[in-house]
């Protein structure tokens, strides 16, 4: 009896097997043949979750100093906008190194600064509100701008609210995540349109697009770019930008673990000094001192 070839069966090897469910995964969140959907819809699924995060800020000029490395963590409940923040911020001259923190909601932002001495006796926080429309033309939006570019919410918010083209621009794997990235550029003038009448957020890209036009001219449009990473259940797990106006160089975003539960725990009011409030010869109002305290 004539038999045919009998067929072997060999075991891949394990970097073989790691590339195969990497380019399954990418399969996931990077077959879109609508690579604008595909980021617009990842900002607006992101939105709807909680999550941890890492900030790394590369050439930062807002704190004095040669321009370097600084790093934060924070969590952030978008649905609610949310948010808790640590920064590391540098010494310069006699002011040592630091923590500076953050919390933030939709119409009140809060820091903690490194030194609390130029605060009246007994606060240690600074808080701005953006309540009404008036805000955007105070001394405050410059402050939002600085908090805000910190913060996820408001690269998601420009994304999925501004976002009118996007590229993607290959495949990555961070942390033993793989996702597809987007180079997308965003029409701030359509997403402040989206950001309603009053907020943060709100004066934030107003301070981002005044930023924008002053340093283009009048003709510059309204147009920045953001660099989005998509991850395989379609969520935005890494952004990058350079803001204008916000003095922070690179700005680079990670976020993680989603889903975590974040309560609520805002500043006590007694130690908490009003912006609006305070005179000016605690010092002017500029985002850098709300970090440093002086």
């Amino acid at each position: 009896m004539t038999t045919g070839p009998r067929l072997t069966y060999r075991q891949l090897p394990p970097s073989m097997l790691a590339a195969t469910f990497v380019l399954v995964a990418l399969a996931g969140c990077g077959g879109n043949a609508n690579p604008l959907h595909a980021v617009r819809s990842a900002a607006t699924n992101t939105l709807s979750l909680t999550a941890q995060s890492t900030l790394t800020l590369t050439g930062a000029r807002l704190f004095g100093g040669t321009p370097g490395t600084i790093v934060g963590r924070a969590e952030f409940s978008f649905p609610k906008g949310l948010g808790y923040q640590a920064l590391q911020v540098p010494a310069l001259g006699r002011r040592a190194a630091g923590t500076a923190y953050l919390v933030f909601l939709p119409q009140q932002l809060w820091s903690k600064p490194v030194v609390n001495s130029a605060l009246p006796e007994g606060h240690l926080w600074i808080s701005a509100k953006f309540t009404d429309s008036r805000s955007a033309g105070s001394t405050t939006p410059s402050l939002a701008l600085a908090l805000e570019s910190m913060n996820p919410q408001l690269l998601l918010e420009e994304i999925a609210t501004g976002a009118v083209a996007a590229s993607s621009s290959g495949h990555r794997v961070v942390n033993h995540v793989p996702f597809t990235e987007y180079v997308v550029s965003v029409d701030l003038a359509q997403a402040l349109a989206a950001a309603g009448k009053t907020g943060a957020f709100r004066a934030a890209m107003q301070q981002e697009l005044s930023a924008l036009r002053a340093g283009r001219g009048t003709d510059a449009g309204s147009l920045v770019r953001i660099v989005a990473g998509v991850d395989g259940t379609g969520r935005l797990a890494q952004l990058q930008a350079s803001l204008p106006g916000s003095k922070l160089g690179t700005i680079q975003i990670g976020l993680w673990k989603f889903g975590s539960t974040i309560p609520l725990s805002l500043p006590l009011a007694s130690e908490t000094a009003d912006l609006a409030s305070l005179p000016r010869s605690h010092g002017a109002s500029t985002a850098r001192w709300v970090f440093t305290g002086e």
